[in-house]
């Protein structure tokens, strides 16, 4: 879904990107629970996966930026 949706490359739409996955969590668990609950689950380690990745990748930037751009006396 993110691959073929070239605005979720833009990093001030991951707000967005985050509060669609919560909306696809809910429909997913009042629809979906009752019938194969690992659907939930693995929609729910999904969605973690994406969320810390994201931080993650906030994080390396912080730290390649403190590492190559300041300069250290």
């Amino acid at each position: 879904m993110y691959a073929h949706n070239k605005e979720y490359i833009n990093p001030e739409a991951y707000p967005d990107l985050i509060k669609n996955d919560l909306l696809e969590s809910k429909n997913i668990a009042i629809n979906h629970y009752l019938k194969d609950p690992g659907i939930v689950y693995k929609h729910y380690l999904r969605l973690i996966f994406l969320s810390s990745s994201i931080v993650f990748f906030g994080l390396i930037v912080i730290v390649l930026h403190s590492m190559y751009l300041i300069p250290q006396t």
